[in-house]
């Protein structure tokens, strides 16, 4: 049986959250891992599990006995590793982690304090960087990140999304006043954050549209100096909505294209899995996911 845990473990994940998608993000892997693990259980039983469908997913009446016997000694182990951590109260070390400048989601700082509190004798270092680094090389033992990221050998965990909007101070609207359509943007300039906002991808019902700006003045490694280049109107910004919130109410900003919505940006959790502190990151990361997932 052991040599099917982590099939197991994929399966329990998709009978919870009723999609391969869903739980290949929980689990931090591509769904056709998951795919492979439900086919390799099927296939050593040789009974159907999983029902799937172009509309849906269900469990066969097998599949629904196996998860909930699955669910319910997965949830005695997790019980019983948390009454070991509730325990634990001697546990130090440290952290070194490297976060976005701008943290789009007050309740992911909140976490990161809650281990502080947890662990009273774990040192944490926190660095807020929008530069992209090598974590090894530089000796970060965890980061969050936004956006999509190459692939790597680095572990990574999504902990939630953030929704970023169009926008430009009014002085600068009032010499570029032909935005109408997302086509329009690639004529005017805009505050370049490298690949992270240079294509952006916008929705409008059942239209999409890719658009890749490439006229900027001035180029920037953080979203903080991209909000004051932005307020003072040398381009208009791709930045996120709870950083301008305030902004766009006051009317120092307007926001561009409204009508449109741009594709959320996944905010998650990398770090190396060779690290000798990988207790302590997974218990730093369970901790940051438990609220956002």
């Amino acid at each position: 049986m052991y040599r099917y845990a982590q099939s197991l473990v994929a399966f329990v994940a998709v009978g919870e959250t009723g999609a391969f998608v869903k739980a290949a993000e929980r689990l931090g892997v591509s769904p056709s891992v998951i795919s492979h693990h439900i086919a390799r259980l099927e296939d050593e039983i040789g009974q159907t599990l999983v029902h799937r469908t172009t509309r849906k997913l269900t469990l066969s009446e097998n599949g629904r006995r196996l998860f909930d016997v699955a669910q319910k000694g997965f949830g005695a182990v997790e019980s019983a590793l948390n009454q070991i951590e509730a325990d634990a109260e001697d546990i130090a070390g440290a952290l070194r982690i490297a976060l976005p400048a701008f943290v789009p989601d007050p309740d992911l700082e909140a976490r990161v304090m809650e281990f502080a509190l947890r662990y009273p004798n774990v040192a944490m270092t926190l660095d807020y960087t929008d530069q992209r680094m090598d974590l090894v090389k530089e000796g970060y033992d965890l980061a969050i990140r936004i956006g999509d990221m190459p692939a790597s050998s680095l572990m990574r965990r999504k902990i939630g999304e953030v929704t970023h909007v169009l926008v430009a101070a009014p002085e600068f609207l009032l010499k570029h006043r032909s935005v109408h359509t997302p086509a329009d943007l690639a004529r005017i300039p805009f505050v370049s954050m490298g690949e992270i906002s240079d294509t952006i991808t916008m929705k409008r019902g059942a239209d999409t549209t890719k658009v890749c700006l490439d006229i900027f003045q001035m180029q920037v490694q953080s979203i903080l100096a991209a909000r004051s280049a932005t307020l003072a109107g040398v381009g208009l910004g791709n930045l996120p909505l709870s950083l301008i919130e305030a902004d766009i109410a006051s009317g120092r900003l307007i926001r561009l294209l409204p009508g449109w919505e741009m594709s959320k940006l996944t905010i998650q959790a990398v770090w190396p899995g060779t690290s000798r502190r990988g207790s302590l990151i997974n218990r730093f990361i369970n901790i940051i996911t438990e609220h956002h997932l």
